[in-house]
């Protein structure tokens, strides 16, 4: 893999603002623009990959245009790798400009300068991708292995999560919410139920009385209790909550409270330390997707339960450290 040497000028405006709208599009308008430049700046890293491209204007005058991508992981499982970038090469990017700050870009697609081409819009895979499984059975991990979003089920997921049946009162929170002041901004830990419905691998580990369930998102891991059927007295209260769980005909029941968090999602959507949660995860016969099942009951939040639905697939990918970078703004 080629080490790409950074300007150290376009690097620090580029560090300077790499995770600004992490997870807070708000950041950035509805108007697209594309721009062609050269390639001074890389930083390869999470939340989001950033580069710094330096474009000619019309009255030839120089720009360095700051440009936020998507994380390592994300990029890396369309096939996008550090070493695909080199200092001096050619670029042309689309995106959404900020209204805010001059030169800023939200990536929503790439041009190579071999003519390759990348779309990032609204998470989806690049045209012509497809999701391959390992042949799970013959491994034959059951439910403990590392498993990935689909592809597929991405924008699903962003849907089922704009139409759930929020209460008046959350609905005004999520819209007077301020998207700059976002945790994810510096990299603070996320808690439950949000830490579920991120696009990075999970893994099931089987620990005997307990199952880690590891997440590569801020490296995360949830104890899931399966020798206790309530959380003791003396049990505490945290962002993930007391989690315990057990088998019901081959699904995986997971039910936790005490959850210390206040953010049901990354939207200003608030919960209440009342919040419980019951999943469900249920194993294909071929053991290549486990089907999940996410209830949540707030009465603060919602106006019945909020249920969400979707899938996991075994690609065959592994947990890296993320290793998230805060950055001062």
């Amino acid at each position: 893999m080629t080490r790409n040497s950074l300007l150290s000028c376009a690097c620090a405006a580029l560090l300077s603002t790499t995770a600004i709208a992490h997870h807070s599009r708000a950041y950035f308008g509805d108007e697209a623009e594309t721009i062609t430049g050269e390639l001074v700046g890389l930083s390869w890293r999470n939340p989001h990959v950033g580069l710094a491209v330096r474009v000619t204007a019309s009255n030839g005058a120089t720009e360095v245009w700051t440009v936020e991508s998507n994380s390592v992981y994300n990029l890396q499982r369309f096939g996008i790798n550090r070493d695909r970038f080199e200092t001096g090469m050619a670029l042309g990017i689309s995106g959404r400009t900020s209204p805010l700050e001059p030169q800023r870009m939200l990536m929503t697609g790439i041009v190579f300068p071999d003519g390759e081409r990348l779309s990032l819009e609204r998470r989806t895979a690049p045209e012509g991708y497809v999701d391959r499984v390992v042949d799970a059975a013959t491994e034959n991990k059951g439910i403990f292995r590392v498993w990935s979003m689909p592809a597929a089920d991405r924008a699903v997921i962003q849907g089922q999560l704009r139409t759930l049946p929020f209460t008046a009162a959350a609905r005004a929170a999520r819209e007077s919410w301020n998207p700059l002041d976002n945790p994810a901004l510096r990299c603070e830990s996320e808690g439950m139920p949000r830490i579920m419905l991120n696009p990075h691998p999970f893994e099931f580990v089987d620990r005997g009385d307990t199952i880690a369930l590891r997440t590569e998102l801020y490296d995360i891991e949830r104890v899931i209790r399966m020798n206790v059927d309530n959380p003791p007295a003396e049990a505490g209260t945290s962002r993930l909550g007391y989690s315990v769980g057990r088998w019901e005909s081959g699904t995986l029941v997971v039910e936790t409270s005490r959850i210390d968090w206040p953010w049901f999602d990354n939207r200003g959507t608030p919960q209440s330390s009342n919040v419980e949660i019951v999943e469900r995860f249920t194993l294909s016969d071929d053991q290549s997707r486990i089907d999940w099942e996410f209830t949540v009951i707030d009465s603060t939040v919602f106006t019945e339960p909020a249920v969400m639905r979707g899938y996991w697939l075994a690609l065959g990918e592994t947990i890296l450290r993320y290793d998230c970078q805060p950055v001062d703004r």
